[in-house]
């Protein structure tokens, strides 16, 4: 996510997506933020806790910093960490830019860098909000243009699941926010 580019309004509403997903950083996790953008909010916010962070995202130069590790990365067909090396994996309105192809490509690849009873922590607009996006986006230019272009698909519910079911993820929390145009989930490994 080009996260360089954020506006006031960008910022409030990535803002109000980490306030959704922060309760699931425990003290200790090993965390993988997918498509961390050039911002990587989720990682800085939550540095003093985890054992270490790494976030993957075309728009990041590679560099260290103590416990979060930055790399240079667009997603083709595998990850190269070792095996069940994540606690959590979060993919923070990441889904939506993602070719609906690749995205069980994609889920097969987190299953295996997952540790046992680790987590997949994913935020994503809802179909309701394709409307709404693109309004604020193209009429009003309030929101990022590039960002709403971008997007390949809009997940609901039914998609979450199917993601989850295809590969024996469990589905173990599933919530609206923003009056319904984005949504939350969490999957579990399942042994």
């Amino acid at each position: 996510m080009d996260s360089k580019n954020f506006n006031l309004l960008d910022r409030f509403i990535a803002t109000c997506r980490l306030s959704r997903v922060n309760k699931y950083i425990e003290k200790g996790d090993v965390v993988l933020d997918f498509g961390c953008g050039a911002r990587s909010y989720l990682l800085e916010s939550h540095q003093d806790k985890i054992k270490k962070g790494v976030g993957l995202d075309y728009d990041v130069e590679n560099q260290k910093f103590n416990k979060i590790e930055y790399l240079t990365f667009k997603f083709k067909d595998r990850l190269v960490f070792d095996k069940e090396y994540f606690d959590k994996i979060f993919l923070l309105a990441v889904l939506e830019h993602i070719e609906p192809e690749q995205v069980k490509t994609l889920f097969r690849e987190f299953k295996k860098i997952l540790k046992p009873e680790g987590k997949i922590v994913l935020t994503t607009p809802t179909p309701k909000s394709k409307s709404v996006l693109e309004w604020l986006a193209f009429r009003l230019k309030l929101i990022s243009e590039q960002e709403i272009k971008d997007h390949k698909k809009y997940y609901s519910k039914k998609d979450i699941l199917e993601i989850a079911q295809n590969l024996n993820l469990k589905v173990t929390i599933y919530r609206l926010f923003q009056c319904g145009l984005n949504s939350y989930a969490v999957l579990e490994k399942v042994n």
